[in-house]
């Protein structure tokens, strides 16, 4: 099978645990991705995805979830599996009843929701939010064939349908607000009461910052890679700013991303082959939006031994 790779919605940038002062506390592990074993195909040519699925943590630990729902034919990985944008949750459906779980990798455990698998709709992704407080339903509903667009409350299991056409984007570190995105613009949500906090007429993706109103996004530039970017806007003002990114030969952005202090941290992407397999190499930096300068926090590799890759960040 080819090699994919989605995100969630969403690794956190992981500080590397070598070198840690004396007395230091230990740095907690997160998920760096989550996936499926890749089997060979009859005859050796190609792979298709198989067996439990599997998170990988920054401490080079991989923990199996045996009893999390796999894809078939009809049901995409990414529609059954979801990391939140730091890595410290992964949420999955259970095989045997359909129960929304989240997983905490402080904990090593897993805990039920309020949430099931819907019946009426074929999932196609899940989102999860930063802190697990919701979950992004995405799909289309089998009678109707119509797009949903949810977003439930893992607590209370209270559902929240965008409107028609809005596709669910990011939500910010906090989980205060909610962006959703459609082809005339941006909508950033306050998830409190699901009230509109503003619109922008601009269309926008990208990582939503603690204000609420603050985007960044990685830009790509396969032919010119010294266009490599991230591009901040303020929503609210419309006011941009863009920081070139020196990053080596093969190496491209994959995704932008705040944490919780309000700092700004880069996901690349290289690709690479090695006698007959590929792989792909991520690297998170931290970016220093006064220097421009990209600080190295922690790097890994995905081979093709693993399927259906799910990439925290």
């Amino acid at each position: 099978m080819p090699f994919r790779t989605v995100t969630a919605a969403v690794t956190a940038a992981v500080v590397l645990m070598t070198g840690l002062p004396a007395g230091a506390a230990p740095v907690k592990p997160v998920i760096r991705h989550a996936g499926l074993g890749a089997c060979r195909n009859d005859g050796g040519v190609g792979r298709h995805p198989c067996g439990p699925w599997r998170l990988w943590l920054s401490d080079s630990r991989v923990r199996t979830l045996p009893d999390a729902q796999r894809p078939d034919g009809d049901h995409p990985a990414m529609g059954l599996m979801a990391l939140s944008p730091d890595g410290t949750r992964a949420a999955y459906f259970r095989r045997s009843d359909g129960v929304l779980m989240i997983w905490e990798a402080a904990t090593g455990k897993a805990r039920r929701t309020a949430v099931r698998r819907p019946e009426s709709v074929s999932v196609t992704e899940l989102t999860l939010s930063p802190r697990g407080r919701f979950v992004g339903i995405d799909g289309e509903h089998l009678v109707s064939l119509k797009p949903v667009d949810r977003i439930v409350d893992t607590a209370t299991g209270k559902a929240f349908d965008l409107p028609r056409g809005h596709d669910l984007a990011r939500f910010s570190p906090d989980e205060k607000h909610l962006m959703a995105t459609h082809v005339r613009g941006a909508v950033v949500y306050k998830t409190g009461t699901w009230s509109v906090r503003l619109r922008r007429s601009a269309y926008m993706m990208g990582d939503l910052g603690r204000d609420g109103v603050t985007v960044a996004k990685a830009r790509r530039d396969d032919v010119h890679p010294s266009k490599n970017a991230v591009t901040v806007r303020n929503l609210a003002t419309g006011k941009r700013r863009t920081f070139p990114l020196r990053l080596r030969k093969g190496e491209a952005p994959y995704r932008a991303r705040w944490d919780r202090a309000g700092r700004l941290d880069v996901l690349t992407d290289s690709y690479r082959g090695r006698s007959g397999e590929e792989y792909h190499v991520y690297t998170w930096y931290r970016l220093d939006r006064t220097t421009g300068r990209l600080r190295r926090l922690d790097s890994f590799t995905v081979t093709s031994a693993v399927g259906d890759v799910i990439v925290a960040g």
